[in-house]
């Protein structure tokens, strides 16, 4: 169904029968509850800090002394705050505290390098995001900062702070 067929069709509805199917869409779906909890009761900085919580333990992940962090899972958690229209400030603050956290981790532990790929693209799409958004002067520094402040002793986490600034070097210079 598009957007359109659903105004139809909304337009046709008495205001009683959307106020049921709202209350069911509640009901029947956790990501819809949670989208209308927000829209009743918007607390960004709640959901910000839980958001911080779930990235910060999805990169601390490991197994048998290898970090086991998933990118998509970022990217998930990221999501959650921008699907709820919060503006482009708190997305790109989490954003940016999505790559901080990376290279603070990256700095210590091994990183597999088809993660180290992914954290890579999801540094490009944090820069381009916060240029468009107009914060690229409030939050490049600090993912400069992070990234340069990568000082492993370990030759893995010097591969890896390599990739990092490359990939920044590289998007700063297409902007």
């Amino acid at each position: 169904m598009s957007k359109t067929q659903l105004k139809k069709m909304l337009a046709q509805m008495t205001a009683e029968q959307i106020s049921e199917m709202v209350l069911d869409l509640y009901a029947a779906r956790p990501e819809a509850k949670a989208y209308l909890d927000f829209f009743v009761a918007p607390d960004i900085d709640k959901k910000l800090e839980k958001a911080r919580a779930n990235i910060k333990k999805e990169m601390m992940r490991n197994s048998r002394g290898r970090n086991r962090a998933r990118s998509t899972k970022l990217r998930q958690f990221i999501k959650d705050i921008s699907s709820l229209n919060p503006g482009s400030e708190p997305v790109a603050e989490i954003m940016t505290y999505a790559v901080e956290t990376m290279c603070a981790v990256g700095n210590d532990q091994w990183i597999k390098a088809s993660t180290q790929q992914g954290l890579a693209r999801l540094l490009h799409d944090t820069v381009l995001y916060i240029d468009t958004a107009g914060l690229i002067g409030d939050y490049l520094p600090r993912i400069e900062g992070a990234v340069n402040g990568m000082t492993s002793s370990f030759w893995r986490g010097n591969e890896f702070k390599k990739l990092l600034k490359t990939e920044l070097d590289n998007t700063i210079e297409a902007l």
